[in-house]
């Protein structure tokens, strides 16, 4: 099953820097047992945690060059273990050595006004980080672009494990304090994040920033986030005692849902699409399934949405402006649909994340909107671009900058 960003169509929608050889390390009290405290790592991370009450268990290795995008560097962070074994996450950043004199400068522009940018991106269901066209856009701005691939996914996969099992979205807080405490070492202590996350991804980092009240993050841009089931709340109250019947034979007993593989038909480039990201699968051959126990921790999720969360920082809500999803047959109209998601379900629950929320549709796009044709994937960019300018960075971002950069997308 190739890597698509895609849930299961009938259950869901979906300046050490500068060298390249930094490395980090963070620890919390509930993590103390599977660390020996004799060791130097977990010694410097318990100095770290004393400080930082944010701060997880986590040590991250040095950066080494991306096994997936040339040009790229890739950071492995120990989470500890779980029933199946140790757990990974993985950071993707560009290359500091691969940056033009351009970045290098605009980078230098935003620092001397007294404060950095950064992009902190997290990717859906069934995927991992890939999108080498977002990070440059971003980049190209003079902002930096850190990317994880969350345990169980990607490049953080392991044989020994259930392809994107988790029971509880909260424990992503692991991976994503830990690439916010990467990003606040490698920029400053004065950096304004901005975190873009998209469908399953969208769910858990709005549970994580409600939570968690993360420092330095300043705003938060949603791509299509699964805030809610197909439908409305109802439906998914009603679905809620068929997951948790096929729960009673344990958590990973798959449900009988299958993927007809229309996202992917509209990404594609051999199948009409326009990109080939698809063509070399990460990890071919591996099933990312609906499992009862994954499923109930997206229900638990939902609900803690439908009953209101309390986001302190400005949310964009980005979706298409039609669905086309629980269909049988291929229709040439998902080409400028969400094809996975409602839409309207996920506008909706938008309104249940916080005080500040803004809601943008874009007018012919797919379910990740970054990967729509080119005149609805550049509004996109465009419209997160001077919302974040606003209401994350507080910096004017050059139009003309903007306008290059939208050109090469």
């Amino acid at each position: 099953m190739s890597n698509t960003g895609q849930p299961p169509v009938s259950s869901i929608p979906d300046n050490a820097a500068a060298t390249g050889n930094t490395s980090a390390a963070v620890l919390s009290d509930s993590a103390l047992a599977t660390r020996t405290a004799s060791s130097p790592t977990a010694s410097s991370s318990m100095e770290s945690s004393s400080k930082d009450p944010q701060a997880s268990y986590s040590y991250v290795d040095p950066w080494k060059p991306d096994s997936v995008l040339e040009g790229y560097q890739q950071a492995t962070v120990h989470l500890g273990e779980d029933a199946e074994g140790e757990i990974v996450a993985t950071f993707v950043r560009k290359d500091p050595s691969k940056l033009t004199l351009q970045e290098r400068w605009r980078r230098w522009h935003f620092s001397v006004r007294g404060h950095r940018l950064a992009i902190m991106y997290v990717h859906g269901w069934n995927d991992y980080f890939y999108r080498r066209h977002a990070s440059e856009y971003w980049e190209s701005l003079g902002i930096p672009f850190y990317a994880v691939d969350l345990r169980k996914f990607g490049r953080s996969y392991r044989p020994y494990q259930t392809p994107g099992y988790i029971e509880d979205l909260h424990e992503y807080r692991l991976e994503f304090n830990a690439l916010r405490d990467q990003i606040v070492k490698e920029q400053g202590k004065d950096v304004r994040i901005l975190m873009i996350a998209h469908s399953q991804g969208g769910l858990s980092a709005s549970l994580w920033v409600n939570a968690e009240h993360p420092h330095h993050v300043e705003a938060l841009a949603l791509n299509s986030p699964w805030l809610e089931l197909q439908g409305n709340r109802m439906f998914r109250l009603l679905s809620t005692p068929v997951v948790q019947m096929y729960r009673l034979r344990g958590g990973k007993t798959v449900m009988p849902m299958r993927d007809p593989g229309f996202y992917a038909r509209c990404i594609k480039r051999s199948t009409g699409g326009e990109w080939d990201y698809l063509d070399h699968p990460l990890n071919p051959g591996v099933e990312f399934l609906t499992r009862a126990g994954w499923m109930q921790a997206i229900y638990n999720g939902q609900d803690e949405i439908a009953k209101n969360l309390d986001i302190q920082i400005p949310v964009l809500v980005c979706t298409s402006d039609k669905s086309m999803m629980l269909q049988s047959t291929w229709d040439e109209g998902m080409r400028e649909a969400d094809s996975v998601l409602d839409i309207t379900a996920i506008r909706q629950a938008a309104l249940h994340l916080g005080d500040v929320v803004a809601l943008a549709t874009i007018r012919g796009g797919l379910h990740d909107l970054s990967m729509s044709k080119p005149d609805a994937r550049r509004k996109y960019f465009r419209i997160v671009t001077m919302w974040a300018s606003m209401m994350a960075w507080r910096r004017v971002i050059p139009t003309k900058w903007v306008d290059e950069a939208l050109a090469k997308l």
